[in-house]
């Protein structure tokens, strides 16, 4: 069966059209919504009103969101950024040949350090349909809107608020919109990044949508497999239906779900995906199963990753079935003691805008800067969900998150205001 997209290759264009002219409209709604919403206890408006750069920061994420992904390079959204970095004044944006975009806010006198801040703008789960992103009252629904979209949006409006604002800190500030292809073996965009610019970032912060508060106190590192299990659908004798892919990879599941993988139950298994069948009357010959080893160590990591495979080898020569094992993604464990500082500085921020803290342990991006000695946390700019149902961001957060950001920066990178020199 053919996509939308093949069926139709104009409809996203189309609709990103219907997007741009709902823009207007839109803005003013979300405009009247922030208006009513004054919150007691929140941080004084910094220097300047940032009731228009929220509306902004919505309308962003639905065009974004609406963009197609993945592509090569991510060209179709990166070219996006690039024309809006444009016309609020990034003149001399870089676009290497990995796909990483970056603009850079220079400091108010000289200097080599710079505060890196970088947001994933690939959405592994573009659908032409369920994409199309829908308002409502409070919240903004649409499939990939709260796992990329919004925490990019989030970095473009921040550029052009410092920009129009003629905000500049003692240290230079890198805008980086890069990609995570977790199916790539070779190094990734983010990495290749870092390589040129390890030495001059003194601090980062990676930006995701979900969830504002979190903070990273135990960071773990993460291995990430892909499972794929085709089975024949008769026995080699044609007389009995043999084993399912559907039953394969439950046994797989089930039999992973039983491991204790150390003494201290620091390392742990989550079963992130599975796929299988295609509905009634048809043989499940096929299917994926997506799993996660999280470990603080990574001999831990490794060891647990190590029986997988050979739990996994064991159950599909019991059912004489064809599984394929792939690494998705390794990420190393982040340093606390690195971002011990940094974590003190996102928590100072949280108390003075009234954000829960919400402790996690959760493998992120901002492990990739620590191994290269580099303090890097991961900051949330709003509250949601996402799950195999539904995905939706919260509208009313959005201020408070957009001011996590300002304030981040005048403790990172030393606030300073007026006309550039």
């Amino acid at each position: 069966m053919k996509s939308a997209t093949e069926r139709d290759p104009a409809a996203p264009a189309r609709a990103a059209r219907l997007v741009a002219r709902s823009v207007r409209s839109l803005a003013a709604s979300l405009g009247s919504l922030f208006r009513r919403r004054r919150p007691r206890g929140s941080a004084q408006a910094p220097r300047s009103e940032t009731g228009p750069y929220v509306n902004r920061l919505v309308s962003d994420a639905i065009l974004l969101n609406e963009i197609p992904s993945p592509t090569e390079r991510e060209a179709a959204r990166t070219d996006h950024i690039l024309q809006r970095l444009g016309e609020f004044g990034y003149t001399t944006c870089s676009l290497d040949d990995f796909g990483n975009l970056s603009a850079v806010l220079p400091a108010r006198e000289g200097t080599d350090e710079h505060v890196l801040l970088f947001a994933d703008i690939r959405c592994e789960d573009y659908s032409p349909i369920e994409s199309m992103t829908r308002l409502e009252a409070d919240r903004l629904r649409g499939r990939g809107i709260a796992e990329n979209s919004i925490a990019a949006a989030a970095l473009l409006v921040l550029a052009e608020y410092l920009s129009r604002n003629e905000i500049q800190y003692d240290r230079n500030v890198i805008f980086l919109f890069t990609s995570f292809d977790p199916g790539e073996q070779e190094l990734q965009p983010l990495e290749r990044f870092l390589q040129t610019w390890k030495d001059r970032v003194r601090f980062a912060a990676h930006l995701r949508g979900l969830e504002i508060g979190w903070t990273e106190d135990r960071p773990l590192g993460t291995c990430k497999l892909s499972v794929s299990v085709r089975t024949e659908g008769k026995s080699r004798a044609g007389n009995h239906v043999a084993a399912s892919a559907i039953w394969v990879l439950a046994s797989i599941a089930t039999r992973l779900g039983s491991i204790r993988w150390d003494p201290e139950n620091l390392t742990f298994l989550n079963i992130a995906k599975v796929e299988a069948g295609i509905g009634f009357g048809w043989p499940a010959t096929e299917g994926i199963l997506e799993i996660e080893v999280f470990s603080p160590a990574a001999p831990a990591m490794e060891m647990a990753r190590s029986a997988v495979e050979a739990t996994i080898a064991s159950i599909a020569k019991e059912a004489e079935a064809a599984v394929d094992v792939t690494v998705k993604a390794f990420l190393p464990a982040g340093n606390p003691q690195i971002n011990a500082g940094l974590n003190t500085i996102v928590r100072t921020v949280h108390e003075r805008l009234r954000i829960k803290p919400r402790p996690v342990s959760l493998p992120g991006y901002a492990s990739f800067l620590n191994s290269l000695g580099i303090p890097a946390v991961t900051l949330g700019v709003t509250t949601g969900r996402k799950s195999y149902m539904e995905e939706y961001i919260d509208i009313r957060p959005l201020e408070t998150g957009f001011r996590q950001l300002l304030a981040f920066l005048d403790e990172c990178a030393g606030w300073r205001e007026g006309p550039k020199p």
